[in-house]
């Protein structure tokens, strides 16, 4: 296996990853809305429901500044590539480790969050009548 393959492996499961994430978020989400009692106008969630919905969103949100970030800092190292008059468009060059930790943390993130929020839904679910 050459480390082009890994990296290809590594990127199909990942993007994978990202998406079943956000599909589940959104489902937690209508899940949590399921419960969502309204009464005289007003809408009210179960305090024990507010914690997942926080997890639910929190993950959402570590998906948008996952992209968020990589797009902005990917552009910016290319743009800087690009202004260096010895890189030319077949010149090969590495980047550094750290332009990725932000990224892999915003994606581990989100799916802790998730599954925090599935896991809470779960307890819920078992133990209160």
């Amino acid at each position: 296996m050459k480390l082009a393959d890994s990296s290809a492996v590594y990127a199909r499961h990942s993007t994978s990853l990202s998406t079943v994430n956000r599909q589940l978020a959104f489902a937690g989400i209508a899940v949590i809305w399921i419960f969502v009692i309204k009464k005289d106008g007003q809408i009210t969630i179960d305090d024990e429901l507010l914690f997942p919905l926080g997890c639910f969103v929190l993950g959402l949100t570590f998906d948008l500044l996952q992209y968020m970030y990589a797009s902005a800092i990917w552009g910016y190292f290319n743009r800087q590539k690009e202004l260096d008059s010895n890189i030319t468009i077949e010149s090969d060059f590495t980047a550094p480790r750290i332009i990725n930790w932000p990224t892999i943390t915003f994606f581990w993130l989100k799916s802790c969050s998730v599954i925090t929020g599935y896991i809470c839904i779960l307890i819920k679910m078992l133990y209160n009548n």
